[in-house]
């Protein structure tokens, strides 16, 4: 759920089983956003974590045109302000710019490390200058590839988009890069994630709603599912 961070869910599922069981998770999902997250109990799951980690994903994002915060989410501070009106057509013309794939910048709020440490905590502990963040991060881009994205609504300054990406593509980098394409810019405001791989968010259960072993083992997956079938 929104406002649930992945490692308390992690936490959540922890508390019910005996102690010192393995526990991990397939993907961190940021806190404002919320979505599939796949949690491996015990050590033979969790192994297999990091493979999991590297399959697509298909994201359900809306964003708000006109401002741009630090984070790139609904949680950060305005940074800049846009006034044009962008339309529906200049979005979809960003939208097929992207073509298969581009080189993206990941936000500087990321779980991305520099000598160890997490971008995030560099950015709001402010342990370096902006500039030195900013070349940080840009030496960090990388190329994702786009299988697919749509705009599924537009209600300016709002617009909402669906897209099947690959692994270590952030989104609310991709809402801000079509905002740039389209002439503006923007911020994330909703973020769910609905695939990984082959497993569906609508197949999945509330993690909050797991309340003892018994319904836990009622939710987990049997050991011979094809986690890596294409969708």
């Amino acid at each position: 759920p929104k406002n649930v961070s992945s490692f308390s869910c992690v936490a959540h599922i922890k508390r019910l089983l005996p102690k010192k069981t393995k526990v991990g998770h397939a993907g961190t999902l940021d806190p404002f956003a919320h979505g599939l997250l796949i949690i491996g109990i015990g050590r033979e799951a969790t192994s297999k974590m990091s493979a999991l980690m590297k399959l697509d994903k298909v994201y359900v994002a809306t964003g708000k045109l006109g401002e741009r915060t630090d984070t790139l989410d609904n949680t950060g501070a305005v940074t800049q302000s846009c006034k044009n009106v962008i339309t529906p057509q200049q979005l979809e013309d960003a939208l097929a710019s992207l073509g298969t794939g581009y080189v993206q910048t990941p936000p500087s709020y990321s779980a991305l490390k520099h000598e160890g440490m997490p971008l995030y905590k560099l950015a709001r502990k402010q342990l370096i200058t902006q500039d030195e963040l900013e070349a940080i991060v840009a030496r960090k881009s990388r190329l994702v590839t786009i299988h697919s994205i749509e705009l599924v609504d537009f209600n300016f300054p709002y617009f909402t988009i669906r897209a099947h990406v690959s692994h270590g593509t952030y989104i609310r980098s991709l809402i801000d890069d079509i905002a740039s394409r389209a002439g503006s810019c923007a911020t994330t405001h909703e973020l769910e994630r609905i695939v990984i791989g082959s497993m569906r968010v609508d197949r999945a259960h509330l993690v909050t709603d797991i309340a003892d072993i018994e319904q836990l083992r009622a939710c987990m997956l049997p050991d011979n599912l094809d986690l890596d079938k294409r969708f």
